[in-house]
């Protein structure tokens, strides 16, 4: 499975991202990838309307940070072949 998670600096939300996406990376099994659209050479794919977006295995999971534990559990879940 694979995680993205798109941020920008000037997102006052984003560092929570940048931490949920680190107890991600505790997922066995989970690739994460954190991309600072800020950052030069980033191309903002024209799905990403806003940040932070989550995006799992190509679809749009989360516009906006979801709920730490929830998420977690869920990512959990569905990573053990359960349904999320």
């Amino acid at each position: 499975m694979r995680l993205e998670i798109y941020v920008a600096q000037h997102c006052l939300n984003c560092d929570e991202a940048v931490s949920i996406a680190e107890q991600v990376r505790s997922i066995e099994g989970i690739e994460v990838e954190v991309i600072d659209l800020e950052q030069a050479g980033q191309n903002v794919p024209s799905r990403v309307i806003a940040v932070p977006t989550y995006i799992l295995n190509g679809h749009i999971i989360s516009l906006g940070n979801p709920a730490r534990e929830t998420f977690l559990a869920q990512l959990r879940q569905f990573h053990q072949g359960g349904v999320a």
